[in-house]
């Protein structure tokens, strides 16, 4: 009887210890309802990647309708530290490319937000990614940047 509570406790506390942090607040392609149920769209990818202290959405969307291919960035701010206040850059590459015009944007950090959720429209870009492409994106924020790898999920 002793032996089996101990291996209860001790299954109970594994198991919970191998929850999953979410580094992307929760963010999910099926709530893009707007680009997802657009029957006009040829295609939609969805990059993610993650470092200590920034979870990163990209979004490649591209209506039948046009040349351009669109994006949705959202960074998600995961680090033990507070947010410091000021201009959060962001700025994704393809490949090693910097992806279209405009594919930089930046967003005042002017108090810590609630769910330290960023969304950044960050330009058209003339190509898109495929499952095989580099993706990066560069968060810069005062002094401190960090490049965050992508991978298509």
């Amino acid at each position: 009887m002793k032996w089996t509570a101990i291996v209860l406790i001790l299954l109970i506390v594994l198991t919970g210890c191998t929850k999953e942090k979410d580094y992307y607040g929760g963010i999910k392609k099926d709530q893009m309802t707007d680009i997802t149920n657009d029957p006009k769209l040829e295609y939609l990818h969805e990059f993610k990647g993650h470092t200590d202290n920034w979870g990163a959405v990209i979004y490649f969307y591209k209506s039948k309708e046009s040349e351009k291919v669109n994006t949705r960035t959202y960074l998600v701010y995961n680090g033990k530290e507070p947010l410091q206040t000021g201009e959060i850059t962001a700025q994704y590459m393809v490949d090693g490319d910097v992806g279209g015009d405009g594919a930089f944007g930046g967003i005042a950090a002017t108090k810590p937000h609630e769910k330290r959720i960023f969304s950044f429209i960050l330009g058209a870009a003339s190509t898109s990614p495929n499952s095989d492409s580099k993706v990066q994106v560069l968060v810069q924020q005062r002094n401190n940047s960090e490049s965050i790898d992508l991978q298509m999920d």
